[in-house]
């Protein structure tokens, strides 16, 4: 049995992605992390580089309701690499679950070239390919399932459906899968991160075998309301991806910094789009996690 099994039975709540080491929080962390407790909330908190994936670590190992991921985030810094030497150490840390965030994110590559941040689009897509591609092995051999982070460009003639960066993102797995189907399909898995596709996008990460997670955007607008309905319920989870994208009551935002205290608003949100009964979506979603990161 996976030993962190033992941690995450009595929490009525898990956050699938915050970034609870970021700096937002140096002032009330300990205070965050206390009402979290009381309400018997767990999170991961998402490494997004190096130095981010150890602040990670260090915040999980501080506190028994947190875990952590490690991984390279596709386009926060355009001239990463993923050096699989320096993540060594910290996957096999008995509170990591996952690898990631990684994936593909074509949002940003119009503005990163203008800014001179990047020469050539082209040449950046590669760049971010490659890094995914090398995350992708890392967890197949450390038996890790992915965090995905997935943004495609706005739309244009050249991405007349708005999904380009998920359709690339499914070649890649889709490739790597192929190549372990004869050991273990299932050594590739994850779950794609603050989830913006349609219903085909969906359908393809669902053959893939990738869970969906799923944010306060929900409570800011209805564009998502078909494809969260279209999602089987055991393949779905809640994130907060704090201290961001604070969700909405009545129209108003709960505070200016998101935080994993709001889950349970999430929650809510998805239950009732799904019309399922609340406290049997909330069971659900821990059964969720447990399947994907917490593997007996």
């Amino acid at each position: 049995m996976n030993n962190n099994l033992k941690y995450i039975s009595h929490y009525n709540y898990i956050d699938t992605h915050t970034h609870l080491h970021d700096t937002a929080f140096d002032s009330d962390r300990d205070m965050v992390v206390t009402s979290m407790q009381e309400q018997d909330i767990a999170a991961i908190t998402i490494g997004t580089d190096l130095v981010e994936s150890k602040k990670a670590r260090d915040i999980a190992n501080k506190y028994e309701n947190i875990y952590f991921t490690i991984g390279v985030h596709p386009c926060d810094d355009t001239h990463a690499v993923f050096d699989e030497r320096d993540f060594v150490e910290l996957v096999t840390d008995p509170k990591c679950v996952a690898v990631g965030e990684c994936g593909l994110d074509y949002y940003w590559l119009a503005k990163n070239l203008k800014d001179g941040n990047i020469e050539n689009i082209e040449d950046e897509k590669g760049r971010q390919k490659n890094l995914f591609r090398q995350q992708i092995e890392f967890a197949v051999r450390h038996n890790k399932p992915l965090m995905l982070h997935g943004r495609p460009s706005p739309k244009s003639d050249e991405n007349s459906n708005g999904m380009d960066a998920y359709i690339d993102m499914i070649t890649i797995l889709r490739e790597v899968k192929e190549r372990y189907a004869e050991e273990d399909a299932n050594m590739v898995r994850g779950n794609v991160h603050f989830f913006v596709g349609d219903r085909t996008i969906a359908q393809e990460f669902l053959d893939l075998g990738f869970d969906f997670s799923l944010g306060g955007v929900l409570t800011l607008t209805n564009e998502y309301d078909d494809v969260v309905k279209f999602l089987p319920i055991g393949s779905v989870h809640a994130e907060t991806d704090s201290p961001y994208v604070s969700p909405r009551v009545d129209g108003k935002k709960v505070s200016q910094r998101n935080s994993s205290e709001y889950v349970p608003i999430i929650v809510k949100k998805i239950a009732e789009l799904k019309d399922v009964e609340l406290e049997t979506f909330r069971k659900q979603l821990l059964k969720n996690v447990r399947k994907l990161y917490f593997v007996e």
